[in-house]
C-alpha cells in the first residue's frame, strides 16, 4: 500500500452510523452534530467524518504493506451498514396510526453484524483488554507478569477483530433475540455515543458481574434521534421486530443517562448539549 492511499485517521465508530444523527438529517460523511468531549469538558460541532478518530488504532505494522488490512475491510463493510441503516429508517413509520409493520424493510442478520462490529472496534473495547490486564496484575502483584505497552494491547486487540471471535458471539445473540424499535415522540433526541452499542443491567444487583447473555440484560441501540432499536431475549420478549412508543422525556433521558455512562470520551446530538439540559430539564414537570 503506497502512501497516498494510508489511512491515518481511524474511525472508531462509522461515519455511516453517526450520519443519522446529523443537525440537518443525514448527509453522509458530512452530516455535522453536536459532540461532547467528556474528558476535556468541552462541546462543538464537528461533521461525521471528521470524529471520532485515533491515528492509526487498527493498524498491523507486522503485515508490512497490508498492515492497514482492518482499514480495508472497515471501508466495505461501511458502505453495507449506510444502506442497511437508510432503507430501515426509510421504512419506520413514526406516527403509530399509519404504522404498517408489515412494510419494515430489516435484514437482521446482516444487521446484527454490524452492530456487533459496532462494539468490537472501538475503543471501549480495547480498553476491556487494559481493565483485564491490569486486574491480573493487581491480583497477582508478586507474579512475573511482563509489562505491557500501547502496542500490545493494539496487537491484541486487532488481532480479535480480525478473528471475529467476539464478533461472531455478538452477532448470533443479536441474530437469535428479538428485537423491539423504540420510537421517540418527545423534544429530547436519542443520543448517541463512542460506544454506541450498550449492554443495559436490569438485575440491580450491584457490584455483581451478570452474563451477557442472562435474560436480565438487553442490548441498546441507538439509530436515530427518533428511532432505537432494543434487543431482549427471547424469554423476556416473546414477540420479535415489536414497536413501543414513547411519549415521556423521562424515558428517553433514562436511556440516554446509559448512552452516557458507558461512553468513553465523545457524545454526539443533534441537538445542541445546552438544548438537552433545558428539555431534561422539563422532566420535573411530567412527574
Amino acid at each position: 500500500m503506497g502512501n497516498k492511499d494510508t489511512v491515518k485517521h481511524s474511525h472508531t465508530v462509522p461515519a455511516a452510523y453517526l450520519a443519522n444523527f446529523g443537525i440537518d438529517g443525514n448527509k453522509s460523511r458530512d452530516s455535522m452534530f453536536y459532540f461532547y468531549n467528556v474528558q476535556e469538558n468541552k462541546t462543538d460541532t464537528e461533521k461525521a467524518g471528521n470524529i471520532p478518530v485515533i491515528n492509526h488504532f487498527y493498524d498491523i505494522n507486522e503485515l508490512g504493506e497490508q498492515k492497514q488490512i482492518i482499514e480495508k475491510m472497515f471501508s466495505q463493510i461501511e458502505g453495507e451498514l449506510a444502506t442497511l441503516l437508510r432503507v430501515l429508517l426509510d421504512t419506520i413509520i413514526i406516527d403509530p396510526r399509519h404504522r404498517d409493520c408489515s412494510s419494515l424493510q430489516i435484514e437482521k442478520e446482516k444487521l446484527s453484524a454490524q452492530f456487533a462490529l459496532l462494539i468490537t472496534r472501538t475503543e471501549a473495547f480495547r480498553d476491556y483488554y487494559k481493565d483485564i490486564y491490569q486486574q491480573i496484575k493487581d491480583g497477582f502483584p508478586y507474579a512475573d507478569i511482563p509489562q505491557y505497552s500501547k502496542t500490545d494491547f493494539q496487537r491484541i486487540h486487532t488481532s480479535e477483530i480480525l478473528d471475529f471471535g467476539m464478533s461472531n458471539f455478538y452477532a448470533n445473540l443479536f441474530s437469535d433475540w428479538h428485537w423491539v424499535f423504540i420510537i421517540n415522540h418527545t423534544e429530547l433526541p436519542f443520543i448517541t455515543s463512542d460506544n454506541p452499542v450498550i449492554r443495559i443491567d436490569h438485575s440491580k444487583k450491584t457490584n455483581e458481574p451478570i452474563s451477557a447473555v442472562s435474560p436480565e440484560v438487553t442490548y441498546f441501540v441507538p439509530l436515530s434521534p427518533t428511532v432505537a432499536v432494543e434487543i431482549f431475549h427471547k424469554d423476556i420478549l416473546k414477540n420479535d421486530l415489536a414497536f413501543f412508543d414513547i411519549y415521556q422525556i423521562k424515558s428517553i433521558a433514562s436511556y440516554n443517562k446509559e448512552i452516557i455512562k458507558n461512553c468513553s470520551r465523545f457524545l454526539f446530538s443533534n441537538k445542541s448539549f445546552e438544548a438537552l439540559k433545558c428539555a431534561r430539564d422539563k422532566i420535573n414537570d411530567e412527574t
